[in-house]
């Protein structure tokens, strides 16, 4: 067996005691599709079975199975993974066959989440400078969540948030379409939301799941935001769209919609992004807080983690970081903000970093990832 893709039993699943086996979720097999996972992969069968076969990238690997469970771990280079589990009895006939397509194996030094309680002084001058060296404004928030380092500057500064929040609206959206969510008429939007950052999508979420365009502030998107536990960050209505673009009467004028007033930090989307994290590993505080069963963390992570990375929805960070390295990221932009909010699973582990910017002329997207880049770099260099 090759070191780059090896299939190893797990002797505990401790770790995700919180994951809920396949077998208690009525889901055949965990990974499911289009999750993300640290390696660990839970299938469940006939009570017949007596072992099983873990595949992935070519690699396999003869495991055990009792009272119909298996449970095994997948390892190698991070990205996209298909599972194939098969089960055979006592005389070697198979019995089942569990698969999964499209899943995302992250790196084991990814399953933690230490909260940002000791700052790096360093680092924040570090970030002053990087700030200062471009023209408008810029706030920065960076959080390794191996060791609870963290640093900012002009972390609590509000911006307009553009799209960023179109995260607590799927966190809030996802808790509301069910154990197995991507069986609801709903998740085509959802997975638009956040891999596309479709405005469309995210209304018609809102009017699905949520309290409707038009009603105010989305019940959806507000307990995204508890759940997140967001202190700065607003979701005050469905976005404006060209389909919903009021119509200027002739010679006259049109007043903005109080609704497009949306706003966040770059500290409240660090915190998102920790609260997320949290409930994905899972942590005992990041479900206690989150309410979020790591099935759908995951999924939300994994959502970010294949996002298309093309003009204005492109990484702010990659180019500062090893290549390779997976970035679950949210961006977000309008005329004069170009912002963007990521974790980043380095052979370290996790790194928050969230740079948000605003200009008085048209907002540069070459700018900001030079200072995503900057900001990658120098949280990487420092200790």
């Amino acid at each position: 067996m090759g070191a780059g893709g090896v299939c190893a039993v797990a002797a505990v699943l401790a770790a995700t005691a919180g994951s809920s086996p396949a077998a208690s979720a009525g889901i055949g097999i965990r990974p499911v599709a289009g999750e993300a996972f640290f390696g660990q992969v839970v299938a469940s069968g006939p009570a017949t079975a007596t072992n099983a076969r873990v595949s992935s990238r070519g690699a396999s690997r003869l495991v055990p199975v009792t009272a119909g469970v298996t449970r095994a771990r997948v390892s190698g280079a991070a990205g996209p993974r298909n599972v194939t589990v098969v089960m055979r009895n006592g005389s070697g006939r198979a019995v089942a066959r569990r698969s999964t397509a499209g899943a995302f194996l992250l790196p084991r030094s990814g399953q933690v989440a230490v909260p940002g309680r000791r700052k790096n002084r360093a680092l924040e001058s570090e970030l002053a400078r990087i700030a200062s060296r471009h023209g408008g404004v810029t706030a920065i928030w960076v959080q390794k969540l191996w060791n609870g380092v963290a640093a900012g500057y002009n972390a609590d500064a509000e911006f307009p948030a553009a799209s960023l929040v179109k995260l607590p609206l799927a966190a809030g959206a996802i808790m509301r379409m069910g154990g197995r969510p991507w069986l609801n008429a709903s998740w085509p939007d959802l997975v638009a939301v956040l891999r596309q950052s479709d405005d469309s999508a995210a209304n018609r979420l809102v009017g699905s799941v949520g309290s409707g365009c038009g009603s105010g502030p989305d019940a959806a998107a507000a307990d995204g935001l508890r759940r997140l536990g967001a202190l700065h960050s607003t979701y005050p209505g469905c976005y404006i769209t060209e389909e919903l673009q009021p119509r200027l009467p002739a010679g006259g004028l049109a007043v903005t919609p109080t609704w497009s007033t949306r706003h966040t930090t770059a500290r409240d989307m660090g915190r998102m992004l920790f609260a997320l994290q949290a409930a994905a590993v899972p942590t005992p505080a990041g479900r206690r807080q989150t309410g979020i069963d790591p099935l759908r963390a995951r999924l939300l992570l994994g959502l970010l983690l294949t996002a298309d990375q093309v003009g204005a929805n492109a990484s702010l960070f990659t180019e500062g970081l090893p290549a390779g390295t997976p970035v679950a990221e949210k961006n977000g932009w309008r005329q004069r903000e170009q912002h963007g909010a990521a974790i980043a699973y380095t052979r370290r582990g996790p790194v928050i970093m969230v740079v948000l910017t605003q200009r008085t002329e048209d907002a540069s997207f070459a700018d900001a990832r030079a200072i995503g880049t900057e900001v990658a770099r120098a949280t990487l260099r420092s200790g």
